[in-house]
């Protein structure tokens, strides 16, 4: 049995290293490094015992699957997903967390993990497009915030203030759980707000020749006629570019917008990772 601080150790290092590639390797994870990964997990799952063996592959497989159908539907990257692989193997259930004595009802890990990484990334989005706002890119539709878009960011915030109301009423919840909610009820309404630029700065606007197997399409930000263009090219088409929709459109003379300026998600899962070994499940100190 490998010690619980080795285990920490080992997931913390690759963690970081993925974060550094999506970082500074332009969202690239070299594949060797990935399957190289996949075996660490493996042996380390191995040391535990064969019911933990059992339920930590079960537990990969799961969200190995689902991570597959999000990379399927153009949402993830297939770094991402082995990644999610990789700490479902190492730490299967979410162990005890070294700053909170709250019980941790024995949920998977990754659980915890993917939502303090959301939290992280729904915090530091609208961040990012403050960063980039300054950066123009071409855009066909109308920016400009109107009323639906202050209407829809309102209504959203609104239904976090009730909830918030709810659970005070009801379930006398602690100060934590106020402020978990506030932290991410006032920037997911920014990012509503800003929707469309957060996108177009995610974007870059290329030809399909220039495109690469994995990349992801903002369809979102094309017009129904641009993307009927292209499917009558090929009636795949979508948020994913694969080597043969590249191949049936790569002579099209329209630029396509592709996230090739998207947020670093391997840097959110870092985060994930070591608020989740500090705190555990953040759902937690909501519900509890």
């Amino acid at each position: 049995m490998i010690p619980e601080i080795i285990r920490i150790a080992i997931l913390l290092a690759i963690a970081l290293i993925y974060a550094i590639f999506d970082v500074f390797n332009k969202r690239d994870v070299p594949n060797l490094f990935v399957y190289a990964t996949i075996a660490i997990g493996v042996i380390v799952a191995l040391t535990y015992d064969i019911r933990t063996i059992e339920l930590s592959a079960l537990i990969a497989i799961g969200i190995g699957w689902f991570g597959y159908l999000l990379y399927r539907a153009g949402f993830l990257g297939a770094g991402d997903v082995f990644e999610f692989i990789f700490v479902s193997l190492v730490f299967p259930i979410q162990p005890a967390p070294l700053l909170s004595g709250i019980n941790q009802l024995q949920l998977p890990f990754i659980f915890s993990v993917l939502i303090a990484a959301g939290y992280a990334a729904t915090i530091f989005i609208p961040i990012y497009y403050l960063l980039l706002s300054k950066r123009k890119k071409p855009d066909s539709g109308n920016s400009r915030i109107g009323k639906h878009r202050f209407a829809r960011a309102g209504a959203l915030l609104a239904a976090y203030m009730a909830m918030l109301l709810v659970l005070r009423m009801f379930a006398n919840v602690s100060s934590t759980a106020v402020f978990l909610v506030l932290l991410i009820a006032v920037p997911s309404s920014v990012m509503l707000l800003y929707e469309r630029e957060i996108y177009l700065g995610m974007v870059s606007f290329i030809y399909p020749k220039e495109m690469a197997d994995g990349d992801m399409i903002a369809v979102n930000l094309m017009s129904q006629r641009d993307i009927d263009h292209f499917k009558s090219r090929d009636r795949k088409f979508g948020r994913l570019a694969t080597g043969s929709i590249i191949k049936r459109i790569r002579n099209v003379k329209r630029k396509l917008p592709v996230y090739r300026n998207s947020v670093p998600f391997a840097l959110f899962l870092l985060i994930g990772v070591i608020i989740s070994l500090l705190f555990g499940n953040l759902v937690l100190y909501i519900v509890a």
